[in-house]
């Protein structure tokens, strides 16, 4: 990972995930926000992965797409499961992200608009 370009900032032992926890449904290890990847603690390449799919996804919707997207495919899922864990883990990001965060050359053979096939 190391053309900046492509991968995001990562700050490791933040505090960042600690506060946004008190208004998730799910307890955060880890987030990214834009160009940032904020961490409770030391990211192990799995996570490191699975947030920079996050932040690929930021850079083809944009700062604004993403964060209107993002709620509300969670607040569709909600309506359809009536429950906020399972609602995150329908988000079609949160799909990509964890259906590749194993695959260790993902982040270069990685498609645009990926995410996009998780939708239904």
């Amino acid at each position: 990972m190391s053309d900046s370009r492509r991968f995001p900032v990562f700050k490791e032992n933040s505090r960042v995930p600690v506060v946004l926890s008190r208004v998730s449904p799910i307890n955060i290890g880890a987030i990214s926000l834009g160009l940032y990847v904020f961490s409770r603690s030391t990211m192990s390449e799995t996570t490191k992965r699975h947030e920079t799919i996050h932040y690929l996804q930021w850079c083809e919707l944009g700062f604004l797409g993403f964060l209107l997207l993002y709620p509300l495919f969670w607040f569709v899922n909600l309506i359809r499961y009536r429950n906020g864990a399972k609602a995150y883990r329908k988000i079609p990001f949160e799909r990509e992200a964890y259906s590749h965060e194993d695959e260790e050359g993902y982040l270069e053979s990685r498609k645009l608009y990926s995410w996009v096939k998780y939708v239904l």
